[in-house]
């Protein structure tokens, strides 16, 4: 069993759901999973996820924390920008694993990023593995100070690639599942072809379908979906 992973900052905490067991395993993203997987291995790596919103990026590094067998941190960077980085970020460096999310949004401070290029250099220093996601590539981070940019761009890069019909059918089945529901090929097909095709999306859906499936003790199937207020 993995070691707890709650040595948290601030009010961050991990989805319960975003764990290897909920992700949608796909072609696409076999070296991403390695990579990723290697992180909890190997001291000292470094690897940087990039790709659209609602790609999985978020669920990917929260899924390396939960699995860490030692100490891993999230840190969800859209929602600390408030918060002081050098303080933040003072002594991180003694975790064995730290997970870097939004990394393109702290272009609108210089704070964050002179923090942020320090704190990379002390965890390369100390042998902690760092893992990066953002919405762009390193070399597209045009606003990030360039020293910073440079050594996001020497790490190991993957781009992860949009959802695939039948791959986004797998997530929806995998997170009907979660909830305790069984679909049917046919609405499995009916909610592929509406929702938006993201992790958020479908995790509000499910929300929506498990409680009214409850309370109307009704299965999820089409004409029943068409009733409900999925926003599609």
């Amino acid at each position: 069993m993995s070691a707890p992973t709650e040595q948290l900052p601030l009010a961050v905490s991990l989805n319960p759901e975003a764990t290897w067991a909920q992700w949608v395993r796909r072609s696409a993203t076999r070296e991403i999973e390695q990579a990723a997987n290697d992180l909890c291995q190997i001291k000292a790596s470094t690897l940087y996820v990039w790709g659209g919103v609602g790609t999985g990026k978020s669920h990917l590094l929260q899924a390396v924390c939960q699995q860490a067998n030692a100490t891993a941190i999230y840190l969800p960077l859209r929602s600390l920008l408030d918060y002081p980085p050098a303080a933040l970020l003072e002594a991180i460096e003694a975790a064995d694993l730290i997970a870097f999310d939004d990394v393109d949004c702290i272009d609108v401070s210089q704070d964050w990023q002179e923090a942020l290029f320090h704190t990379f250099n002390r965890c390369q220093a100390a042998d902690t593995s760092m893992l990066f996601a953002a919405t762009l590539a390193p070399s597209a981070l045009e606003s990030i100070l360039p020293d910073l940019r440079s050594r996001l761009a020497a790490t190991t890069v993957f781009q992860l690639p949009v959802w695939q019909l039948d791959d986004f059918e797998s997530l929806l089945v995998n997170r009907a599942a979660a909830h305790g529901l069984s679909l049917t090929p046919k609405a499995t097909r009916y909610l592929a072809t509406r929702l938006p095709r993201t992790g958020a999306a479908v995790a509000k859906a499910m929300s929506v379908i498990d409680q009214s499936s409850l309370a109307q003790k009704r299965s999820p199937t089409v004409p029943f979906l068409k009733t409900l207020p999925l926003g599609i």
